[in-house]
């Protein structure tokens, strides 16, 4: 009967055996990494243990991790917040006003210049001002009222068409109309500030239909209203506006005919056009008005014009959140320092126990692993914190100034990952000093 050569025999027996070895092999490694706790999900358990064993010291460090999280999460989100804000208060206030100066002009411009701004596309309305040099000394006068203290005043002349692009309303009695601005009406709109230095406010109070007066360059206007200076107009703040006209005529010298008497007289300094335009009009209507306003010289004129919105928005949000990001990065690095330092002090503490685990077949390996999934466990449950926490503080922070909540989601669903990496960055050197523990000196003591 037909059999095998010898030769295929001894192949087959010698192949049976390699694998036999290699089996016992792979058993033995096996055994022995059960029995040192090298195998990855051994060293996972041991880290959680360790982590759970420490509870006090973990809640710290967890905190640790949390602030520095916590900390770059609010800085950003409340930047990003402030930066809409003020990007949007700007819109609001500054984007629409466009600003036109005259210079050097032979007669100041007349309410028919104003009329042709207002012809402008994108032009809600426009109008005429000028401010007196020098600050005149204000007297206020009134029926039953006795003379008040004078106050040194700014005075400003302008017609309806400024009030309304200045965005001055009344907050008592009326507004110069164009009616008083035709006649050249002696007519005067006191700020709130002025009013109440002056003594107006309570007079105007007690007795609404009242008229008092106030005294310019030895001339009465008649009070008719009160205004609040609008915000960001500072110069509207403690003044007495009166109609245009008392800058137009005479050359822009109140009260000329007396100066030669010795009386006192106002002198009003250059005329402006001040332009409310429609938003994101005010760069074309600010090439537009020195022409509507003085066909004759054009070049004359200089127009001022907010800058480009989208300018000033992003160079907003460039440098506040370069500069909270820096705050950000400093309070990671203190989070990251304090873990480190932790963990360092637990390595110091367990030197018997790690030595231990190296004598029972545990290598440098495991021992840093372990370390190293300690402080990312730590770092994860830290990140998670303080996303929360960053999230919160944002929210209230923001909804507190009545802001719009602004949160980058790429950076809050990277929260958790963050204090990952910065646990386990931290962990680095605690866990090489720790693999560098020889088991002979732990074990010798």
């Amino acid at each position: 009967m037909w059999s095998e050569r010898p030769g295929k025999q001894e192949q087959k027996r010698t192949g049976r055996r390699k694998r036999e070895r290699t089996g016992n092999q792979e058993r033995t490694g096996r055994r022995k990494r059960e029995r040192t706790g090298t195998a990855f999900t051994d060293i996972v358990v041991q880290a959680v243990h360790a982590v759970l064993g420490r509870r006090l010291r973990s809640v710290l460090t967890v905190l640790g991790i949390a602030l520095g999280i916590a900390a770059a999460l609010a800085t950003t989100g409340i930047t990003a917040s402030a930066a809409d804000a003020v990007s949007g208060r700007f819109d609001a206030l500054k984007a629409t006003a466009v600003t036109v100066r005259f210079h050097n002009e032979a007669a100041r411009p007349t309410t028919a210049a104003a009329v042709r701004a207002r012809k402008l596309n994108g032009v809600r309305s426009a109008g005429l001002l000028c401010t007196a040099d020098e600050r005149p000394t204000v007297s206020a006068l009134g029926p039953g009222y006795d003379w008040a203290t004078p106050q040194e005043l700014r005075v400003l002349a302008a017609d309806e068409g400024a009030l309304a692009a200045l965005g001055v309303t009344a907050r008592s009695g009326r507004l110069p109309d164009a009616g008083h601005m035709a006649r050249g009406d002696a007519v005067a709109l006191v700020d709130t500030v002025a009013a109440k230095a002056l003594g107006l406010d309570a007079l105007l109070e007690q007795t609404p239909e009242a008229a008092p007066s106030v005294h310019l360059a030895g001339r009465p206007f008649t009070v008719i209203g009160t205004f609040r200076a609008p915000a960001g107009e500072a110069r509207l703040t403690g003044s007495v506006i009166v109609p245009y006209t008392s800058c137009a005529t005479d050359g822009g010298v109140l009260n000329r005919p007396q100066q030669a008497a010795g009386s006192d007289h106002l002198v009003f300094g250059a005329t402006e056009a001040v332009l409310r335009t429609e938003l994101g009009a005010a760069q074309q209507v600010g090439l537009e008005a020195p022409l509507a306003l003085h066909p004759e010289g054009p070049d004359r004129l200089a127009a001022i014009v907010p800058a480009d919105l989208g300018t000033f928005r992003g160079g907003v949000e460039s440098e506040t959140r370069a500069l909270f990001l820096g705050l950000a990065g400093v309070s990671l690095l203190i989070g990251a320092l304090g873990v480190s330092n932790t963990t360092y002090v637990s390595v110091v503490e367990r030197r018997s126990e790690i030595g231990l685990r190296r004598a029972v077949g545990a290598g440098r390996a495991a021992v840093s692993a372990q370390f190293l999934v300690e402080c990312g466990l730590l770092g994860l449950v830290g990140g998670v914190l303080g996303t929360a926490v960053g999230v919160d503080v944002t929210a209230g922070t923001a909804l507190a100034k009545g802001w719009l909540v602004v949160l980058d989601p790429r950076l809050t669903a990277a929260g958790p990952l963050l204090g990952l990496a910065v646990g386990m960055v931290a962990g680095v050197y605690p866990a090489l000093a720790a693999s560098r523990i020889a088991p002979a000196e732990t074990l010798r003591g």
